[in-house]
C-alpha cells in the first residue's frame, strides 16, 4: 500500500506539469502542419490537379527531376554510343566490300555531308566529316576529317547529284585542298560515288584511290565498279537513316 500511494502523489503531482507540455507541443505542430499545407497547395495550383500536386511536393521533388535527368541523360548516351558501333560496323562491313571489289584499290574513305555552319550573311556553310575508311594491306585509311567546306567537292559534286560516279585524276582537280589532301595519300587516280537514301536525298559520298603507280579498272571492269560502289552508298544511307531513327539524339526509342 505504501508504494501505491507513493505512485498515486507522484501522478497527482505531474498532472499539471504535463498539461502545459502538451500545450507547447501543439503551436508547433499546428505550424509544421499549416506549412505543409501551403506547400502542398502552391503544387497543387501549379500542377492543376491534387494527384500532380501532391507527386511533385512529395516525390518527384527538384532533386529527384534533377538527378533523374542525369540518369537519363547517361543512359540515352550509352545507348548513343551502341548505335554509333553498330551503325560503325554496317558501314566499315560495306566499305571493306568495296574495297576487295575494286581491282588495286588502295583505300575507301566515306564522307558525309551536313548543315556546317551559318556565316555572316545568314546563309548556311554546307561541310562535310571523313566519318569511316579503310585500307588495303601496306596503306594508310589518312586522317579523319571534320567540317571541310563542301566546296571541296565543287568540280565534281553536280556528277554525285545526278546519281552518279566520278572518276579523276588527282593533279587535274582544281581545289587545291582536296588535291593537297589526295595527294598526301599518294593517290593518283579517285573515284567518287553518291551515298543515296531511299527517299532520293545525297547523304554524302564514298571516296575510292588509287596509288600513283597503280591504275583503275577500264571498260565494263569500271562500269561493274561503279554500280557496286552506287549499291554500297545504298547500304551506307540506310545504315546511316537507321542510326537517325534510332538515336536518342533525335528522338529514338530511348529518348521517350
Amino acid at each position: 500500500m505504501p508504494v501505491l500511494e507513493f505512485v498515486r502523489l507522484a501522478t497527482a503531482s505531474l498532472g499539471p506539469l504535463r498539461r502545459p507540455a502538451c500545450a507547447l507541443l501543439i503551436q508547433p505542430i499546428v505550424t509544421v502542419g499549416m506549412l505543409v499545407f501551403l506547400y502542398a497547395g502552391w503544387h497543387v495550383r501549379d500542377e492543376g490537379s491534387l494527384g500532380a500536386g501532391l507527386r511533385v511536393a512529395f516525390i518527384d521533388t527538384r532533386a529527384y527531376r534533377v538527378d533523374h535527368e542525369h540518369e537519363r541523360e547517361a543512359a540515352i548516351l550509352q545507348a548513343e554510343l551502341h548505335y554509333a558501333a553498330d551503325t560503325d560496323k554496317l558501314v566499315d562491313e560495306s566499305l571493306t566490300g568495296l574495297l576487295a571489289y575494286a581491282p588495286l584499290a588502295a583505300r575507301v574513305r566515306l564522307g558525309v555531308v551536313h548543315n556546317g555552319i551559318t556565316g555572316v550573311t545568314g546563309v548556311a556553310l554546307l561541310r562535310y566529316d571523313i566519318t569511316n575508311a579503310v585500307a588495303a594491306p601496306g596503306h594508310s585509311v589518312g586522317a579523319l576529317l571534320l567540317n571541310q567546306p563542301l566546296s571541296d567537292w565543287n568540280n565534281f559534286l553536280p556528277v554525285l547529284l545526278a546519281g552518279r560516279c566520278y572518276l579523276g585524276l588527282v593533279t587535274e582537280q582544281p581545289n587545291p585542298a582536296l588535291r593537297v589532301r589526295f595527294e598526301g595519300l599518294g593517290a593518283g587516280t579517285f573515284m567518287a560515288c553518291p551515298v543515296i537514301d531511299n527517299r532520293n536525298r545525297m547523304l554524302g559520298a564514298t571516296f575510292v584511290t588509287w596509288d600513283v603507280r597503280d591504275l583503275p579498272p577500264t571498260g565494263d571492269a569500271l562500269l561493274a565498279v561503279m554500280k557496286y560502289a552506287l549499291g554500297v552508298g545504298q547500304q551506307v544511307a540506310s545504315a546511316l537513316d537507321l542510326r537517325g531513327r534510332m538515336s536518342p539524339f533525335t528522338g529514338g526509342p530511348e529518348a521517350q
